[in-house]
């Protein structure tokens, strides 16, 4: 039996290339909450969960949407975080606004 290969956390459908550059982004966001003098701990974690093909909780899906409104992605890799913005599941509310 083969080794069943991970791209990227459980629950968010990525091609290899897109967990490629979720990393990437996420990594960046971690090395600018270092020079900020943040601590990193919560985007590690979510690092983590990535690597280890871990499911992200809502919090580390909202650490993921901020390393991705903020990476400064080459050309080649655009496409592929709008592909990864699609591929996260949706932020869930309350369902107050439903019960309007």
């Amino acid at each position: 039996m083969s080794p069943t290969t991970c791209h990227g956390p459980d629950g968010v459908d990525l091609s290899r290339e897109e967990a490629w550059v979720l990393h990437a982004a996420v990594l960046e966001h971690v090395e600018r909450v270092v020079a900020a003098d943040g601590s990193p701990d919560r985007s590690l974690t979510v690092l983590d969960r990535i690597e280890s093909c871990a499911p992200l909780d809502e919090a580390d899906r909202d650490v993921v949407r901020e390393a991705l409104s903020t990476y400064d992605a080459p050309d080649r890799d655009r496409a592929s975080v709008e592909a990864i913005r699609a591929a996260l599941p949706a932020r869930r509310t309350d369902g107050c606004a439903s019960r309007r």
